[in-house]
């Protein structure tokens, strides 16, 4: 409590603090009412999350406890501890959860009861009491600042009439200085002076008697308003506080206690209830419960046992060899049998391996066998390995029990397991090696077959003929060594029903073989050209050169893409791949699997090598018009009209070939945004979500303006810039396809799709080719002219080219005649002949 002030009126002051205590009492009360509140709403809302849980704990026990539990009984020991099953102590399990609910919902009673509904009241009568002596407490403070106010009227009065009083005093006192000098003025006389005091003495006398009164009354009054001012604190006002609060204190301790004790006995009863299922459940054995089970399902535990039943009181219970012939069968008997263990010991070795190999794979984050992405994935084939494995062991456990029966008849089996033994160990070398070539076992394949299925893609080269069948040899020759390894000693019973299902691997493997072979056995180079009779005479059809292409050089997958259209090829994170084309220069690239398939594929989902990209570089751009003669020119794009100008044994010979334009140009993906061109734009296909602010946010149809397609350091990476609305950013250019100003496709919906049998016309990537001026290349070349003698005036206006009838229809679909005449002026290239 603030001091009143030493100056000024008290009962302005007193009044200020009267109205703030009266308001702070009123908000101390408003807090202990909130308090109440909150304590009430918390446990009324606990209280129905515990019986919604308690009741749902509740209904689920019952639940358990009514449906049919298997009535397995305990085994009764003479040993003192006792034991349960697991269905007894999952039964023990679920009374326990139906005591604790029930605890539970009698402690939400108790909470509702003894605290929510109280504390209720309790606010209640709070906010009366609080009315109440607040308006008591106003009529004791008016009281209080009554008496404060008649010490303030003494006050003034000792203090005007003391401040008389001095005045008085001070003239009296120069008077009597005067006087004692004798000395007056020049004016006043001392006779004035002695009349002068005497009247000053009597005045100073009644003034001090007036002072001294006023004086007695102040401190009167004084005294008075301190002890009001006492009681009004000590006994008033502390006796209103504790009448407004009501004992607030005492019952929240209540409250709080009560809560705590209830929950300490719910948790006691749940230490108790679950450290009983502990002590059960940590007795729980397989053992105990098995012995339970069989006195419970005595069927389980029996085990099936065949004797040998004599026939006519036959006394022989074992093998016996009394003849040559049953000798020779049994030692027969005894070879294959010890092959047969020794067979199924070596693929439970292997299937382990692969099993091993697959697990590394499987937590390296691969799905799917990188050799074979096409294939189950890797959880199947370990299922089907575990499976193999298992038929495996119960072959050789079948086996060896064979051999058992063989050596107690006297048979020589030790003979053929020493013999196997060495086999054994050259197939474990040969293995090893195997292991060390190649990181993974779990390919179909061996080396050979990989460099089988690499030759077989090569036929487009010149020497592409003699390499597959040097291939194809050394394949056959590398799957009869493994077969000769894995199956030694099994060629007499490969017809044999149990061996086929061992053999049926190294069969399918032998099938996938004979099916590559016979697929590239049947195929043509397209390249070998028939350039027709000349005249009257037939001639032999020349062999045309393989178009030239780009170097092929490999890369690596660095992420697992889905074809989305017929022309592109799935690919596999981290697969090997081969890349044979650049696209058509929009961040696509034309790419061979394994396999042999082929199709485009993004540039920035592969990690290809520098130096390959270099040499790729250099070859596409070692000459303009070399280039556009290798990108423009296609099977079904070109009309070779060979030029008979030359002399007949010129050393020189020149071919002209004559670029005919396709009547239905396919779109053109990478079209130059640098120039004088019109704006192009596209429509976005998907909907995309920007990841920075650089980029741009797409939904499904809107149509947009291409700015540019080649954005950082001149490299074609993916990503596109345009502009939607008043926005200018990046997207990635596989959400969006090109298409005119209204959102309308490019070309009808007829010329999207080419037929299937029709090679695809790759686009260089600098412009399309009709965007390009006419260019004339000559090349020369010092070799004989392939085309031998031929007559000057000879009118040869095509050339013939050796196709299937599907290509000739495919043909004659993409160019007729008409077309032919219509396209007069086209654009003639100068190339060697072609030599036969």
């Amino acid at each position: 409590m603030q001091p009143p002030p030493r100056k000024g009126n008290y009962v302005k002051f007193l009044k200020n603090l009267h109205t703030e205590q009266i308001a702070k009492l009123q908000l101390k009360n408003q807090n202990e009412c909130d308090l109440l509140d909150d304590i009430r709403n918390f446990i009324l809302k606990k209280s129905a999350i515990e019986k919604s849980y308690a009741e749902a704990l509740l209904k689920i026990s019952s639940h358990f406890l009514n449906k049919k539990i298997a009535n397995i009984p305990d085994v009764k020991t003479d040993s003192s501890e006792d034991r349960w099953n697991m269905w007894n102590v999952w039964r023990t399990v679920l009374e326990e959860n139906e005591k604790l609910s029930r605890a539970r919902m009698a402690a939400i009673e108790v909470f509702q009861s003894q605290i929510a509904d109280e504390a209720k009241m309790l606010r209640l009568h709070k906010l009366q009491a609080a009315r109440k002596y607040s308006d008591q407490l106003a009529n004791i403070q008016k009281d209080v600042q009554a008496s404060v106010q008649d010490v303030d009227k003494n006050k003034k009065l000792y203090f005007d009439e003391e401040h008389c009083a001095h005045d008085v005093r001070d003239k009296a006192r120069d008077i009597e200085e005067k006087l004692k000098k004798k000395k007056g003025s020049f004016f006043q006389s001392i006779t004035s002076l002695q009349k002068n005091s005497a009247k000053v003495s009597s005045k100073k006398d009644m003034l001090e008697e007036k002072s001294s009164g006023a004086r007695n009354d102040y401190l009167l009054s004084l005294a008075a308003a301190n002890a009001h001012q006492t009681r009004y604190f000590v006994v008033d006002f502390q006796g209103a506080m504790q009448a407004m609060e009501a004992n607030v204190y005492e019952r929240v301790s209540e409250y709080l206690t009560l809560i705590s004790r209830t929950e300490l006995l719910t948790c006691s009863a749940h230490q108790t209830s679950f450290t009983r299922i502990r002590d059960q459940a940590n007795q729980l054995t397989r053992e105990y419960n098995m012995q339970c089970v069989y006195l419970y399902y005595p069927v389980l535990k029996q085990h099936i046992q065949y004797e040998f039943e004599p026939c006519d009181n036959d006394t022989i219970d074992r093998i016996t060899a009394d003849h040559p012939n049953v000798v020779t069968i049994l030692s027969q008997q005894a070879k294959r049998w010890a092959t047969r263990a020794q067979r199924e010991t070596f693929n439970t070795r292997e299937n382990n391996k692969k099993i091993v190999a697959l697990q590394a794979l499987k937590e390296s984050g691969q799905k799917n066998d990188p050799n074979d992405p096409n294939g189950p994935d890797i959880d199947t084939k370990i299922e089907e390995l575990k499976q193999a494995i298992r038929r495996s062991e119960t072959g050789k456990v079948k086996a060896e029990a064979r051999l058992e029966c063989l050596k107690a008849g006297d048979v020589n089996v030790e003979e053929w397991l020493a013999d196997m033994e060495p086999m054994e160990m050259e197939s474990l070398t040969v293995q090893e090696q195997d292991m060390q070539r190649s990181a993974s076992s779990l390919s179909m394949r061996t080396d050979g077959d990989t460099h089988g299925s690499d030759s077989m893609y090569d036929s487009d080269y010149a020497d592409a003929t003699s390499e597959h069948a040097n291939t194809t040899s050394m394949e056959k020759h590398g799957s009869e060594e493994d077969q000769e390894t894995v199956s030694a000693g099994t060629g007499a019973d490969r017809n044999r029903p149990d061996s086929t299902e061992i053999d049926g691997e190294w069969a399918m493997l032998e099938q996938e073989r004979q099916r590559i072979e016979q697929m590239t056995a049947g195929w043509d180079d397209p390249t070998q050209v028939d350039w027709g009779p000349h005249g009257d005479e037939e001639e032999p059809a020349p062999v045309v050169p393989p178009e030239p292409t780009g170097p092929v050089y490999k890369c690596i997958a660095l992420y697992s893409y889905t074809a989305q259209n017929p022309d592109e090829l799935s690919i596999v994170e981290n697969e090997q791949l081969e890349v044979i084309g650049d696209g058509d220069g929009d961040g696509w690239l034309r790419a061979r699997n394994y396999k042999g398939e082929e199709g485009f594929v993004p540039h920035n989902y592969l990690d290809v090598d520098r130096e390959e990209n270099v040499a790729l570089d250099n070859s596409l751009h070692t000459g303009a018009s070399s280039y556009q003669l290798t990108s423009q020119i296609s099977f079904s794009s070109v009309d070779y009209t060979v030029d008979e100008n030359e002399e007949p044994n010129s050393e020189v010979s020149v071919t002209t070939i004559t670029t005919v334009k396709e009547s239905t140009p396919g779109p053109v993906r990478n079209l130059d945004l640098t120039g004088d061109s019109k704006d192009v734009f596209a429509v976005a296909l998907y909907d995309y979500e920007a990841t920075c602010p650089e980029e741009l946010n797409l939904t499904e149809g809107q149509v947009l303006k291409i700015l540019r397609k080649i954005v950082h350091d001149d490299v074609d990476d993916g990503w596109w810039e345009g502009q939607l609305g008043d926005q200018i950013g990046l997207f990635p250019s596989l959400v969006v396809e090109e298409c005119r100003e209204n959102g309308e496709p490019l070309t009808p919906d007829d010329d999207e799709t080419p037929p299937p049998s029709a090679p695809p016309v790759f686009t260089p990537p600098d412009a399309p080719p009709f965007l390009l001026a006419p260019q004339q290349v000559t090349i020369t070349h010092t070799q004989p002219t392939p085309c031998g003698d031929r007559d000057p005036n000879a009118d040869d206006s095509g050339f013939a080219v050796t196709i299937s009838k599907n290509q000739k229809e495919q043909y004659d679909t993409q160019f007729s005649e008409d077309e032919m005449e219509a396209e007069s002026e086209l654009a003639n290239e100068d190339v060697p002949s072609i030599g036969k």
